[in-house]
């Protein structure tokens, strides 16, 4: 899959089918939108583009306070190169493309820029200044500007539609199997591993500690049974999330024991995929207890992701 930053370097003579959102998280109602798009693009020889912002919107025009990230640049771009979509466009979400009026939009981004043919998009998507634009409106100026426009229904599970938001709920709220189920894939963090304190290698079980972005979206403090990527291979896990209550902590970190691996990993990068959440985080009165809870959670990690192996995404 190309990858293209702004659109300085876009070949504007291409034809394209292009999708358009924000797609944080990359969630099963996204997917139906992605595979809508590589088959219509494909059925007019046209080169299927998602075309995305490299920072939130509401962030941009909040100043920083938008919603945290459940996906990152690095496992956004993975997903959709599954997807077999053939270029990503990362634009900055700025002043101008804000101050865009909804056609403004339509006639410079997708027609002079994009040269696109069809546009997919969610049932709520809005764009232009002031998010004033929505779907109907845009098969309306479509039709002026000769481009197709294909509406994606909502996903429903639940009684409850399929959003970005609910995901983000989710995973605050440490229903991960939920947010799983609403991802289509388990959840993720891709991260550096850093230097940390030492305790889990003293305490007979040395742990990867990563390096979180601040604008990431972090599960619930507890105990979850992961699965790590490291070097392509993958090992199973137990991560715990939180301030290490019982070392009085106050900074929150992710500290990740993997199963069976042997080996340094500072500055490597892994990924830690949340299948489950254990137990909530405790303050221990001795480290003894804090070591004999360590050896239960590593055991029930593994016995919960033994019968997972089949499912891993």
């Amino acid at each position: 899959m190309n990858v293209i930053v702004g659109l300085k370097e876009i070949n504007r003579n291409k034809k394209r089918g292009v999708a358009l959102g924000n797609f944080d998280g990359v969630h099963i109602g996204h997917q139906q939108l992605i595979s809508t798009l590589v088959d219509k693009s494909r059925e007019g020889k046209l080169e299927s583009s998602v075309y995305t912002f490299r920072n939130h919107p509401l962030a941009y025009v909040s100043k920083g306070e938008g919603p945290p990230l459940i996906t990152s640049i690095e496992v956004k771009t993975k997903i959709l190169e599954e997807f077999n979509v053939e270029t990503l466009i990362l634009d900055e979400f700025n002043e101008e493309i804000m101050s865009l009026s909804p056609e403004d939009f339509i006639k410079e981004i997708l027609v002079n820029k994009l040269n696109c043919k069809v546009a997919i998009v969610g049932f709520d998507y809005r764009f232009g200044y002031k998010a004033q634009g929505d779907v109907k409106l845009l098969k309306d100026l479509g039709k002026k500007y000769e481009i197709e426009v294909f509406e994606i229904d909502p996903v429903v599970l639940y009684n409850e539609k399929v959003s970005s938001s609910s995901i983000r709920k989710y995973i605050w709220d440490g229903k991960i199997d939920l947010a799983n189920e609403f991802l289509g894939r388990y959840y993720s963090l891709y991260s550096r591993v850093v230097h940390g304190m030492g305790r889990g290698k003293f305490l007979g079980y040395p742990t990867a500690n990563s390096l979180i972005e601040p604008f990431h979206l972090i599960p619930k403090e507890g105990v979850y049974a992961t699965f790590v990527i490291v070097g392509g291979k993958t090992y199973m896990g137990a991560t715990c999330v939180g301030t290490n209550p019982t070392f009085n902590g106050k900074n929150t970190t992710v500290e990740t024991f993997i199963i069976d691996y042997k080996g340094s990993l500072y500055d490597q990068f892994i990924e830690i995929k949340f299948v489950m959440r254990i137990r909530d985080n405790v303050k221990f009165e001795n480290v003894d207890d804090l070591v004999e809870q360590m050896m239960l959670d590593v055991e029930n990690a593994k016995k919960y992701l033994q019968g997972k192996q089949t499912m891993l995404k």
